[in-house]
């Protein structure tokens, strides 16, 4: 005799949408995969770049620029292409994947769908969310790790050299590359609720992806103005360099310390004003 389940009362319908299928749905898009996958190819590009571009002049050895030392050894190479991206190419991969959260889905008309399953708004929008920052971090530790063997496989198994500083050990470096990379990730906390929030109020994700590189861009331009002062702090990308203090001697903890906390503000701030906003959107339309 076959056992059914009990019926569920009104009310007590199970309501979830698993991390692990909008995980699947995420990565089953072209645009995730592309993104993913220009993340690893970059260290190649880069590599191929500084073939044409010839050796390195040999008065660089003592040279306290990065970008000068790039080609000193694999460690030092793997850190030069994080200073490369860690900037507005980064922020441009946040947008892309926050932008398209939920404008997204109802510019190919899945959004009501995906609400009547029922699945509740803010849980769609927290998964959602979840998933970006995942697919986001794990394309930063792609492109590190695989700097990382592009710089040793052409340029030998020694660590970072610090401009104007000494060589570290590739153990050292491994770790020092690794803070790197979640520093900027932190560093990207206010791009990716930015994201979030203009996804749930403009209907095109184009749209909520532009706004948060306009904001990059204006943020970064107000930055240079000395006469807005301690006032450029409240800036979301003041701190944008901050991740460059594991790439130093001595190291700095200060910047990295003020980047969290301000990527953290950001976040608070503008996810709840995005959860807000969802809640009480009309998406009947």
């Amino acid at each position: 005799m076959t056992a059914f389940p009990p019926p569920v009362a009104p009310g007590r319908v199970r309501r979830v949408l698993p991390f692990r299928v909008e995980l699947a749905r995420q990565l089953s898009q072209w645009r995730v995969r592309i993104v993913l996958i220009l993340l690893a190819v970059l260290p190649v590009v880069v590599r191929v770049a500084l073939l044409v571009g010839g050796p390195p002049p040999s008065s660089s050895s003592g040279s306290t620029d990065l970008t000068a030392l790039a080609q000193a050894s694999g460690g030092t190479f793997a850190a030069f292409v994080l200073v490369l991206t860690g900037g507005f190419l980064a922020t441009l991969v946040a947008a892309l994947l926050f932008g398209d959260l939920i404008a997204g889905e109802a510019s190919r008309s899945t959004l009501k769908y995906l609400l009547t399953v029922p699945v509740p708004r803010l849980r769609l929008l927290g998964v959602k969310a979840g998933v970006a920052a995942v697919i986001l971090l794990a394309g930063l530790v792609a492109l590190t790790a695989v700097a990382l063997l592009v710089g040793v496989l052409s340029y030998g198994f020694e660590g970072i050299q610090v401009p104007g500083g000494p060589r570290l050990g590739l153990g050292d470096s491994v770790v020092r590359l690794g803070l790197t990379t979640l520093v900027a990730a932190a560093g990207l906390l206010w791009a990716a609720a930015l994201g979030t929030l203009l996804t749930v109020v403009a209907g095109s994700p184009l749209a909520a992806a532009g706004g948060v590189v306009l904001a990059s861009i204006l943020s970064r331009i107000l930055d240079q103005i000395p006469a807005l002062g301690d006032l450029r702090v409240a800036l979301p990308t003041h701190f944008s360099t901050a991740y460059r203090a594991f790439l130093e001697q001595p190291v700095d903890l200060a910047p990295v310390a003020s980047s969290v906390l301000s990527g953290l503000i950001w976040a608070v701030v503008l996810g709840a004003v995005a959860a807000w906003w969802f809640a009480r959107k009309d998406v009947s339309g």
